[in-house]
């Protein structure tokens, strides 16, 4: 044994504990380290290898992320919904120490590819676009939808379509009622909306539809034109928003007129089978073009156009009054598509990404695109 190779080795405090039966010592030492760490130490020698594999190390890791990371709990729920993964922290340490990595691993792979610019793209053939979107299109217009388990698709007939997310099969299909007005388009999806319970959805003839998550079932339909006596179809319900919790879902809907005033209502669904009450109704400045919404607990956004000056703006309001709290002005974007998530604002434009603090009304981020823009969404790790 060489001079440098027997120091390195009485050096090493780990194998020197293992030769005393001192594992419970090296098993407390290894408890501080964080993942990367930890998958790192069982590459250094054979010994540490055995150290780790023979205790909890693994099992407590994985046990404290999920506690204290909402990473690690929000990437798990991604790869339970993905590869069908057991959800409950395993008692046998391999189970552990996979699942650790999968996670572990996953999110290091978002992190980078967050940084790096990189992103994966699928296509399928049976996602079809209505035949007359091309005529009613409008800055703002989304009738596309997902979330953490599903992608929702407006089809051309008027119902919608339902893929599951990770397997891109479909899923469900939620069928309209039949609208009696022949004009053209007036059974095209204009808007789209769903959370674990509803679905949600607005035509250009006016009407908005909602149906059980579940059971497909439709629920009950909501006649916008109604509540703004106008008789004419071919103005749509240009805006959808839906958010809350159960038992207090707010509805968010605005209503184009042909005064060329936008009629934001709100709406409070306890019950989506039994009659919805508005909450509040407001008229924008005749000025004032609503391009797309939001709503939650707390607040109501709206992305506004000014048609003199040819900016944007966000109006953030209380959920409570519809009183405006701020305003932030920003650019043109064009394509009117963003979202928002704690505090944070992301503002779709035809060839960018921005990312805008709420309380500072300052941009933090932007990143450029090869192509346009038309969707923007937070869900859980993950920007669209």
């Amino acid at each position: 044994m060489t001079k440098e190779f027997q120091i390195r080795y009485q050096s090493d405090i780990v194998s020197s504990l293992s030769r005393r039966l001192m594992n419970d010592v090296v098993e407390e030492i290894f408890n501080y380290l964080d993942y990367d760490s930890l998958k790192n130490s069982e590459a250094v020698s054979v010994q540490w290898r055995d150290n780790i594999a023979y205790g909890k190390t693994w099992k407590k890791l994985l046990e404290r992320n999920l506690r204290l990371s909402a990473e690690w709990r929000e990437m798990l729920e991604i790869l339970v919904l993905k590869w069908s993964l057991d959800s409950s922290v395993p008692k046998n340490y391999m189970h552990c120490r996979t699942l650790c990595k999968q996670v572990g691993n996953s999110v290091s792979k978002l992190r980078r590819n967050w940084l790096e610019g990189r992103h994966s793209k699928n296509e399928f053939t049976d996602f079809s676009q209505p035949e007359i979107e091309s005529i009613f299109w409008i800055r703002g217009s989304l009738n596309f939808e997902m979330n953490k388990s599903w992608i929702g698709r407006g089809q051309r007939d008027g119902s919608i379509r339902f893929w599951n997310r990770w397997t891109l099969e479909t899923s469900a299909i939620f069928q309209p009622l039949l609208l009696t007005n022949r004009l053209l388009g007036c059974n095209t999806v204009r808007c789209l909306q769903f959370n674990d319970d509803i679905v949600v959805a607005s035509y250009f003839g006016g009407s908005i539809c909602i149906w059980n998550v579940h059971t497909t079932e439709l629920l009950q339909v909501l006649h916008e034109m109604d509540v703004a006596n106008y008789e004419s179809h071919y103005i749509p319900v240009n805006g959808l928003s839906l958010g809350g919790s159960p038992g207090n879902y707010w509805l968010l809907s605005c209503l184009s007129s042909p005064t060329e005033q936008d009629f934001v209502t709100l709406r409070l669904i306890k019950s989506p089978s039994e009659e919805i009450p508005i909450v509040h109704r407001i008229v924008l400045d005749q000025k004032l073009r609503v391009l797309q919404l939001l709503v939650n607990d707390t607040h109501v956004m709206l992305l506004i156009s000014d048609t003199e000056t040819k900016r944007d703006q966000i109006q953030i309001r209380s959920t409570a009054s519809m009183e405006i709290l701020k305003t932030i002005q920003i650019p043109y974007s064009e394509m009117g598509v963003f979202d928002y998530r704690k505090g944070l604002l992301l503002v779709g434009s035809r060839y960018e990404i921005q990312l805008w603090d709420t309380e500072t009304a300052i941009c933090i981020r932007s990143v450029r695109s090869s192509s346009s823009i038309v969707f923007v969404k937070y869900v859980k790790l993950f920007f669209f």
